[in-house]
């Protein structure tokens, strides 16, 4: 059974969010009878980083990172008798920013009682592209030039495994993020054969193991008309769990109506998955 606790959320200062008042999300994680709630709202990008984005939103606005950690450590006090809020960010993992990043990190971990570790971006057409834009982004910014979805695929893990492994000092997020979201697309660009990186993947799981980490289990591609399936899909989760490495659900909700969104969905694939791996060792 997973714990009835959102590890994956945004809030009011989400520049790609509902906008909606933080405290309607809480109350309505109340209301669904969840225990424990991380605000984890995305980081300002590194300095130097340009967002691909037309509208520049995929972070925080530097000047934005302070009031929103006033407004949720104050929002932890407010809601103590009823709900465990943790104050923490979704973080960016871009290869060549480890400086920036850890830089940041120093700065505010000690502020931090939860964080995410992320990769949203590659290299592509015309510089770095968003990986889960919109698929006509990610088919012209990045399939093309690749020259195909399995070698977008490859970067992407590649990616993955350099955020696992890299050194971003002691406040480094110990849980990464939606860790299959390049398969945001995956029914409209989908890869020959769904497992081919299954090789990879697992020595990521491994490497994550070895370094005592967790992983988000985020619903939200449940809800991706072009994904239908949780990021980390079944496959991966069942390796995981194999291995031992703790999940945390995470609705990654933008807007208060998708507080607790896929958490049945989630527990259920969890619990088969648990099950096979019973009935293999039995």
């Amino acid at each position: 059974m997973l714990a009835r606790r959102d590890g994956h959320t945004h809030t009011q200062f989400c520049p790609h969010g509902s906008h909606e008042p933080t405290e309607r999300f809480i109350d309505r994680a109340i209301e669904l009878g969840f225990t424990s709630y991380s605000l984890t709202e995305h980081a300002p990008l590194p300095g130097g980083f340009i967002d691909p984005t037309a509208d520049q939103s995929c972070g925080m606005r530097p000047e934005d990172l302070e009031p929103y950690l006033a407004h949720a450590q104050r929002l932890k006090i407010l809601y103590a008798e009823r709900i465990e809020v943790r104050v923490g960010l979704e973080v960016d993992y871009i290869p060549g920013y480890e400086t920036e990043i850890r830089s940041m990190l120093n700065a505010q971990g000690s502020q931090l009682d939860d964080a995410l570790l992320s990769v949203h971006f590659l290299q592509g057409k015309g510089g770095w592209r968003c990986v889960d834009f919109n698929p006509e982004d990610f088919l012209q910014g990045l399939v093309e030039p690749y020259g195909s979805v399995e070698a977008v695929h490859a970067a992407y893990w590649a990616a993955v495994e350099q955020a696992v492994e890299a050194d971003l000092g002691p406040y480094k997020p110990r849980r990464m993020s939606h860790l299959s979201l390049v398969h945001k697309f995956q029914l409209k660009h989908s890869l020959k054969q769904p497992r081919h990186f299954q090789r990879q993947i697992f020595r990521i799981l491994d490497a994550m193991q070895e370094r005592g980490m967790e992983l988000d289990l985020d619903a939200a591609g449940l809800f991706k008309s072009d994904c239908r399936e949780m990021y980390p899909a079944p496959w991966i989760v069942a390796e995981a769990l194999r291995l031992g490495i703790p999940f945390v659900y995470g609705s990654d909700t933008h807007s208060v109506k998708g507080v607790g969104q896929g958490f049945d969905e989630a527990e259920r694939v969890v619990i088969s998955a648990a099950r096979d791996i019973d009935s293999c060792s039995g």
